[in-house]
């Protein structure tokens, strides 16, 4: 299908918005380009996510995006397991940091041939960006079918959320662990300065040693609780420990990502030196390989993906949504209510903003936002289901929290009062 025809086709599909991101070109490019099945094939998957659409800070999706990515990953699981998924990307995780760090020692090989090499090393993680979201669409509705035997349908979300808490630590859940064991602000800074970077790829600043210092200090005043299962059916045990490691492969591949990001952007910063360019973030590679320097801001492009057809473009493709009313709705997390002072946080340096009792307002939470999450008194989120990072800390720390709401942050301002209703999920402003 050519472009003009692929635009076209697109501007007629029915898109909503998905995930809100601050991702580069860069980054959705190599995204987007690993989720095709010639990619998928080079680490021995089988399968796809035929169609997808990112535009100008903005994941889009349909119901039969949805359907058809889940229906692929029911031929990969079934084939070859989630253990397999999860250790793709680990492979692939500590292939890149080994790699990367041969790369800062070496003084000869050229930044370009560096750049490309870590472009490739990036590669599998790419495609666990992938199994992981469609994994958790085939496990999220073949859950929901086996367990109605077991669990009213009104707990449903609470208890498959509960179950699928991931035994295995992510990033965040490590740090925490060293804190608790005695590591000091130099250790913790030096192997986790770059998890404040996530909300721009990696791409972005890391925690300072007065932040760590904060942050660290902020987990020995509250540590978390260890998080209680809920007893499990014998004759599902198998499929909730599949689950498990989807859930802990949506972090362990974007925390994969972009800590590789933070640490090649001394490689990066030599290749942009040699260009004359801001950053690599803003190219595609082939404007590399072929001398071309076609610069993409954050708010002017979009990648489609329909099959094996992909392509660039500075072209509107979805229209400006409008809206309307006082009431938002979404995913209980944790039940609870709390009644506050909303305060909306967009990216790391927002998260200061936040006082005791203030409700939380957010696309979605990251590490870096720990510090506002234990002061507020409540949790919104406009992204996210019953297993996401939100849910996941709601549950920690004991807090209401309402995720998916799609609106929140479009809807609320700074300084609304609200009502949190975590026991049925709404927000309303008072």
């Amino acid at each position: 299908m050519n472009n003009k025809a692929l635009i076209q086709k697109f501007r007629k599909m029915p898109w909503e918005p998905w995930l809100k991101r601050r991702f580069p070109v860069l980054v959705a490019y190599l995204m987007i380009t690993n989720a095709s099945r010639q990619a998928f094939a080079k680490q021995k998957i089988k399968g796809e996510w035929p169609i997808v659409l990112f535009e100008r800070g903005m994941w889009y999706s349909t119901a039969e995006m949805f359907d058809l990515a889940g229906k692929e990953a029911g031929k990969y699981v079934k084939k070859l397991g989630t253990a397999f998924l999860v250790k793709t990307c680990l492979h692939g995780y500590r292939e890149a940091t080994r790699e990367i760090a041969k790369m800062l020692k070496d003084k000869k090989t050229p930044p370009l041939e560096q750049y490309k090499k870590i472009v490739s090393l990036l590669d599998p993680i790419n495609v666990s960006v992938w199994t992981a979201h469609a994994a958790e669409v085939y496990f999220n509705d073949k859950l929901k079918r086996r367990l109605t035997k077991y669990i009213a349908v009104d707990k449903l979300d609470k208890y498959i959320g509960d179950v699928g808490f991931p035994k295995r630590k992510n990033a965040h859940a490590l740090m925490v662990d060293d804190v608790l064991e005695g590591f000091g602000v130099e250790k913790l800074y030096a192997k986790y300065t770059w998890l404040k970077s996530r909300i721009d790829a990696g791409y972005d600043v890391g925690y300072t040693l007065a932040e760590m210092k904060d942050l660290r200090q902020s987990i020995l005043d509250s540590p978390p609780t260890a998080h209680v299962y809920p007893d499990v059916p014998r004759e599902l045990r198998s499929l909730v420990k599949e689950f498990q490691d989807i859930v802990y492969l949506r972090t362990l591949r974007t925390d994969s990502l972009f800590e590789i990001n933070f640490l090649a952007k001394p490689i990066f910063a030599k290749l942009e030196k040699e260009l004359g360019i801001d950053s690599v973030k803003n190219y595609l590679p082939e404007d590399f390989i072929l001398g071309r320097l076609n610069r993409f801001d954050n708010d002017d492009f979009a990648v489609l993906k329909f099959y094996d057809d992909i392509i660039v473009t500075k072209e509107k493709i979805t229209g400006i949504q409008t809206i309307a009313g006082q009431e938002i709705k979404g995913v209980v997390a944790w039940k609870g209510k709390a009644v506050g002072r909303v305060v909306k946080v967009l990216c790391p340096v927002e998260a200061n903003k936040v006082k005791q009792g203030d409700i939380l307002v957010t696309n979605m939470t990251i590490p870096a936002y720990l510090l506002a999450m234990q002061k507020a008194a409540a949790f919104v989120t406009d992204e996210g289901g019953i297993t996401c990072h939100a849910a996941i800390l709601a549950r920690e720390m004991k807090k209401p929290c309402i995720t998916g709401t799609k609106i929140a942050t479009r809807v609320l301002q700074d300084g609304d009062i609200v009502e949190v209703d975590a026991n049925i999920g709404t927000v309303k402003k008072i």
